[in-house]
């Protein structure tokens, strides 16, 4: 269960992790969204983008031996915050390296780069802005004396991607990119299991 927005309008700090189902109840179908406007439109252009890696699952299931091309899905933003009408759909997709491998130069494939090519067309076709992280499991997290270089790039973009998703903004700046004085953990997000 997903605690309730903090004061500032955002969730708590940290990641909460939910299913498809509790994600849509908090954000979309909880009754302070009930009379905004963007909000079930966003979700269904959400659900229209994630359904193109579906199919591409479905498609190449017998190669991907059960493994999931979308490991998980971080939503953050003004999505995830009290906000009633967010313009778009801020999230971050762990893609499975192996199931990328497996399937990339078969028919469909084109998607995996579609997908994160633009962010612009992305925003504008299904309002989603995506950002791609390359998953990978690692078995020895403790050891990165073993790590190969691919397995600690996996950990450094998840941890930038980790680190954004609990910033905020500062208002009232006219240069409101990251910065030291944003650096500072200041709301959560979610992780969305498929």
């Amino acid at each position: 269960m997903l605690p309730s927005f903090a004061a500032n309008g955002f969730l708590p700090l940290g990641r909460y992790s939910v299913s498809v189902q509790e994600a849509r109840a908090a954000l979309v179908d909880a009754p302070e969204f009930r009379d905004s406007d963007t909000r079930p439109g966003l979700w269904d252009g959400l659900h229209d983008y994630l359904d193109h890696f579906f199919v591409l699952e479905d498609a190449h299931a017998g190669i991907l031996n059960g493994v999931a091309l979308v490991h998980r899905v971080w939503l953050g933003g003004s999505f995830v915050s009290t906000k009633r009408d967010p313009r778009n759909i801020d999230v971050t997709l762990l893609i499975d390296n192996r199931a990328e491998h497996a399937v990339r130069g078969k028919p469909g494939s084109k998607w995996l780069t579609t997908a994160f090519k633009s962010r612009d067309r992305m925003k504008e076709k299904f309002g989603v802005s995506p950002v791609r992280v390359g998953y990978r499991p690692v078995s020895h997290v403790f050891r990165p004396e073993l790590m190969s270089s691919e397995e600690r790039s996996y950990f450094t973009e998840r941890g930038v991607w980790d680190d954004w998703w609990q910033r905020c903004r500062l208002p009232d700046r006219a240069d409101r990119s990251p910065s030291e004085e944003s650096a500072a953990p200041a709301r959560g997000y979610l992780e969305v299991r498929l």
